[in-house]
């Protein structure tokens, strides 16, 4: 499975679609706005945490148009496709590739509201990961009760961050796995097929 040749395909078809539809509904794309959507931010402008404190609430952050404009387009898009082929995968297909690469462009079809496919037993993996993570952590405090020498202490807050470490790595790489799954099934539907 090449990524690349994935990436680059949906990227085209997202950015044609966003554009076919902002010169359909009347408003072209201005250069501004072509030039965020071929080169999306890679973080957020809102840097700071809100703690419930009246003296850190963050900066207001004045609105982006050109981003929401992006964001419209793409849900119009999205549902127009949906409408006139209720059973093509291209979005789901589009936004699965995105995630895979880490694009950011997979938050611009978040927004937009499409969807990712899920297993049906995505929710029940992570509740039994809450249990084991639960458990663990538990069973270190017993011990932490049990046993309060120093060397004891540092043994145990190692175990705890390679149990985090651990349970991260872990869904990562099922995440990706799922992923990789979900592009080789809708592969076959999507349009995408003879380009990829």
């Amino acid at each position: 499975m090449d990524h690349t040749m994935d990436l680059s395909a949906v990227l085209e078809f997202v950015i044609r679609r966003i554009e076919q539809e902002a010169l359909r509904s009347g408003q072209p794309l201005s250069d501004e706005q072509r030039s965020l959507l071929n080169d999306l931010p890679t973080s957020s402008s809102i840097s700071h945490i809100a703690t419930g404190e009246p003296e850190s609430l963050p900066e207001p952050v004045p609105r982006d148009t050109n981003y929401e404009k992006l964001i419209a387009a793409a849900k119009t898009a999205y549902r127009q496709d949906r409408e006139l082929n209720p059973s093509s995968r291209d979005w789901e297909f589009s936004i699965s590739v995105l995630k895979l690469n880490r694009h950011p462009m997979n938050w611009l079809l978040g927004w937009a509201g499409v969807k990712q496919p899920k297993p049906w037993w995505d929710r029940w993996l992570l509740f039994l990961a809450a249990l084991i993570f639960i458990a663990g952590t538990m069973t270190l405090i017993v011990l932490l009760a049990e046993k309060p020498g120093l060397f004891t202490k540092l043994l145990l807050g190692a175990g705890y961050v390679a149990l985090v470490l651990v349970s991260y790595l872990a869904s990562r790489g099922i995440e990706v796995r799922e992923l990789e799954r979900t592009i080789e099934k809708l592969r076959p539907v999507s349009r995408f097929h003879g380009q990829c």
